[in-house]
């Protein structure tokens, strides 16, 4: 229980979404206001936010799913 509520809390800054993506942080905001991008980012600091490990993995291999 302990190790996947770790896991869980697991964040993917901004920088390295877009790297596994390839795209630009431009579009990935982009992509946020247009509602495009099915997950939440979290703030962690003034100014900072990641996203959840999880949240990202759930999304691509539901995305590869679908094709």
């Amino acid at each position: 229980m302990h190790l996947t509520l770790m896991e869980d809390l697991q964040l993917i800054r901004p920088s390295e979404l877009c790297d596994l993506l390839s795209i630009s942080i431009p579009t990935l905001y982009r992509w946020e206001a247009q509602g495009k991008l099915p997950i939440k980012k979290v703030k962690i600091g003034p100014g900072a936010v990641g996203f959840k490990k999880s949240d990202v993995e759930t999304w691509i291999e539901e995305s590869q799913d679908s094709d």
